[in-house]
């Protein structure tokens, strides 16, 4: 597991090494839409959000 933390140091949510989300949906939501930086807990990297809030239905749509 990984922390994700804001500016702070805060652990606002956890993921998987594979950067799965497990926990603090809201948490990051939250952060994120108030234009707080995330980082990895562990590395110190920037979090990239987008790749959380992208939906899989947004890929495939196709029109009749």
């Amino acid at each position: 597991m990984r922390n994700i933390v804001n500016e702070a140091g805060e652990i606002v949510a956890k993921a998987t090494h594979d950067g799965t989300l497990v926990g603090g949906h809201h948490r990051i939501a939250v952060a994120a839409s108030l234009g707080q930086k995330l980082v990895w807990q562990d590395t110190g990297e920037p979090v990239n959000l987008e790749a959380f809030f992208r939906h899989p239905a947004s890929f495939h749509r196709h029109t009749a």
